[in-house]
């Protein structure tokens, strides 16, 4: 009989982690309508103490997809297939593949950003939070205290992180995230202040302008990440124009006076000394709904919108004689109810069949 030596692994254990692996999710749950006031909030806080486990375990799992996706094949600088100049990816995890925010994003089913947030998170962690990570780990300190270190101390090198992990993470679960971060930043100043002069230059750099759906029927939100000095002057001067609007006796709210503000100095719609550009729309509606007959919500560029501003929209431009502008396109396409394209046209071709 063959004997097995001591370090080698059971012969069985691949084929059950195959069955772990594949195994339902499963919540321990008590029942709720049995448990006295005090046993709800003692689970509660059982909860929240998993909830801090298993982000741990989380992060360790991603730590070890990482570890599996190496950087050896991808694209050398100055290669075909390597992207280069402000169009190259961040430099994300060393030695690890830059395509790994991408894959693991189709993992978890999530968008690459927060994909490669994590991946960035679970990377302190290893590297200059270990403290942190235990703690996580063993249901004493919540993801979001954690997230507050991680956040101020992510980008000064690993031994100083450690230092000022060592002198908070004792009363961390005690603080508010709010007074946690006011003390992380204090004591991250009285180590290496350069180290905050870098953050602020990290944030700066990943500076860009969003636009997001907005709860609101029919608004979206529109974001810009500046340094704070710009952002609180270009709000004052929003301000400042929408009360000398108001002062002229316009009664829209002061609210709405300087979303239009804002618009009008994106837009300058009076200003004819900039070289022209122009914006593309894609405006997606069902016919049924055009016509009346529908009440199904349109989109312009992605986002939603009712299907009675689409309308408004759409009579906008035609009664502005909406033709090719010089330099851009105007086109329509016919998709079914799954989204697949059925047909194309240009606008003056289907003003000619009608």
């Amino acid at each position: 009989m063959p004997e097995i030596e001591d370090d080698a692994p059971p012969v069985f254990t691949g084929g059950l982690l195959d069955l772990l692996v594949a195994g339902a999710p499963e919540v321990q749950r008590l029942p709720v309508a049995l448990l006295s006031r005090e046993q709800k909030a003692a689970e509660l806080a059982r909860v929240q103490a998993v909830k801090a486990m298993t982000a741990a375990y989380e992060a360790e799992l991603v730590l070890g997809l990482a570890d599996d996706t190496p950087d050896d094949l991808d694209p050398a600088p100055g290669t075909p297939g390597a992207k280069r100049g402000s169009w190259a990816p961040d430099p994300e995890l060393p030695g690890v593949s830059e395509f790994f925010p991408a894959e693991l994003a189709v993992v978890l089913n999530c968008g690459r950003r927060s994909a490669s947030l994590l991946a960035q998170r679970a990377w302190v962690y290893r590297e200059s939070l270990p403290a942190t990570w235990a703690a996580l780990a063993e249901g004493v300190l919540d993801e979001a205290r954690a997230k507050v270190l991680v956040d101020v101390l992510q980008h000064t090198d690993p031994a100083v992180a450690r230092r000022v992990e060592s002198q908070l993470i004792g009363q961390a679960a005690s603080w508010t995230t709010h007074t946690l971060r006011k003390r992380a930043v204090a004591a991250l100043l009285a180590v290496d202040a350069d180290a905050v002069d870098e953050r602020r230059r990290e944030a700066e750099r990943q500076a860009d302008v969003r636009v997001y759906p907005s709860p609101r029927e029919g608004m979206s939100t529109l974001t810009a990440d500046l340094p704070a000095p710009v952002a609180a002057a270009c709000f004052d001067l929003v301000d400042q124009l929408a009360v000398l609007l108001k002062q002229d006796g316009d009664d829209r709210p002061i609210g709405r006076l300087r979303a239009a503000v804002l618009a009008d100095l994106l837009q300058r719609p009076w200003d004819d000394s900039r070289p022209p550009v122009t914006a593309h729309l894609q405006l997606i509606a069902t016919l049924s709904a055009l016509a009346g007959r529908s009440g199904e919500a349109g989109e312009v560029n992605g986002l939603p919108i009712t299907i009675g501003q689409l309308r408004d929209l759409l009579a906008q431009l035609d009664a502005l004689g909406l033709r090719t502008p010089e330099g851009g396109s105007v086109a329509l396409a016919l998709a079914d109810d799954d989204g697949a394209l059925r047909a194309t046209t240009t606008l003056e071709q289907l003003r000619r069949l009608a």
